[in-house]
């Protein structure tokens, strides 16, 4: 990771401790699945996000997303999920998990679209912002994914079209 790579890192992660949306929290190490990426605009090279996953038991991988809403724009965090998925997945993941806090209608209206219903809902678990709000979980497998990534294929960087948010981290 070169030093502007870091330094872009640094700052996205610190707005997203200010703005958690997310319930994971972060574990120390890395993923034997996919590393930590930084999402940036592919015209302008800025970082606009952050996406990551932390490996629990099994072959399972908790994932996050990050999309800076004053820097990023609809469409980021779908392209920059879907991409970043399949790189799990063909990393190696058997499973994948997605903790989401339920403000987070970006998120959950994501998961949504593709077709993935919520596993779980825990009622007031994680205390943002003076008050407590519902951790609502996600989780699927390679069969689950490979449906929903074929339908999107064509959307895709690859298929169509170019990447708009992903450039080099």
């Amino acid at each position: 990771m070169t030093e502007a790579t870091a330094l872009d890192f640094a700052e996205i992660d610190a707005h997203r401790g200010l703005n958690p949306v997310m319930g994971v929290q972060r574990v120390a190490g890395s993923s034997p699945y996919a590393p930590s990426m930084l999402v940036r605009d592919k015209k302008s090279g800025r970082a606009v996000g952050i996406v990551e996953n932390f490996a629990q038991p099994g072959g399972t991988a908790a994932f996050v997303v990050y999309i800076d809403p004053l820097r990023g724009r609809a469409g980021y965090g779908t392209e920059a999920i879907c991409l970043y998925l399949s790189a799990m997945f063909d990393g190696g993941a058997r499973r994948i998990t997605a903790e989401v806090l339920s403000f987070n209608t970006d998120t959950v209206g994501i998961l949504r679209k593709v077709g993935f219903p919520p596993q779980a809902r825990m009622r007031e678990h994680v205390y943002v912002g003076g008050r407590f709000w519902d951790l609502v979980i996600y989780s699927f497998d390679r069969h689950d994914w490979d449906r929903v990534i074929t339908r999107y294929r064509r959307k895709l960087p690859g298929g169509d079209r170019a990447p708009a948010a992903l450039g080099p981290s």
